[in-house]
């Protein structure tokens, strides 16, 4: 079976999901197919906040921050939260569409990589540069991120998701089944074993 994983590089989320859903999915037989999508567009179609975090209270953003600690160190992968947070992604997203299907899964780890642990920027061209040449694509393909084929790409990518139920980032997606959220791995897992779903579990 397949998990659609839904993400934006925006989301220290998103990254933690990330780094986990191969793992997951290839314990059950499964694969991961890369899906971007521009998060804030969705929030503002929603009307979620921008930035959710900032829309916290005090107490709440507190325990948000120390839930991504909480979850790397389980995880047992590095984070460190982007200076320069709220990061603008969409060169990132349209560059990981414009990528081969094969080169995704990479390049994915590494502009999260790049974002959530080495502190980068990825709306620097130069940042993302660094990493196609890491996963051995061309500097070249970034100019496709202004190709208009790539843009509507990235549009109706945002739109499906929308319509698919995701209210966030990351999202996996098994079939009709939508689980929102880094820590809903393990629903995911079910879901991929064939374990009948809950009712709040489906759409």
């Amino acid at each position: 079976m397949r998990v659609d994983c839904w993400f934006d590089y925006s989301s220290p989320f998103a990254y933690l999901g990330t780094t986990q859903v191969e793992r997951v999915a290839g314990a059950e037989g499964g694969e991961v197919r890369w899906r971007p999508f521009l998060l804030g567009a969705l929030f503002k179609s929603i009307g979620t906040p921008l930035v959710p975090i900032a829309a916290f209270n005090e107490a709440k953003r507190r325990h948000q921050m120390l839930d991504l600690s909480r979850w790397a160190e389980v995880y047992g992968v590095p984070l460190v939260f982007n200076s320069a947070f709220p990061v603008r992604t969409v060169d990132a997203l349209r560059l990981t569409l414009a990528a081969p299907v094969a080169s995704r899964g990479p390049l994915v780890h590494r502009i999260m990589r790049a974002t959530w642990v080495d502190d980068e920027d990825p709306a620097d061209r130069a940042v993302l540069a660094r990493c196609l040449a890491d996963v051995g694509l061309e500097a070249s393909l970034l100019k496709r991120v202004s190709d208009p084929e790539i843009k509507d790409a990235l549009k109706a990518a945002t739109a499906e998701a929308e319509a698919t139920g995701c209210p966030g980032a990351p999202c996996f997606v098994v079939g009709e089944h939508v689980y929102w959220g880094q820590d809903r791995l393990d629903f995911v897992a079910r879901a991929l074993r064939g374990a009948p779903p809950a009712a709040s579990e489906t759409r």
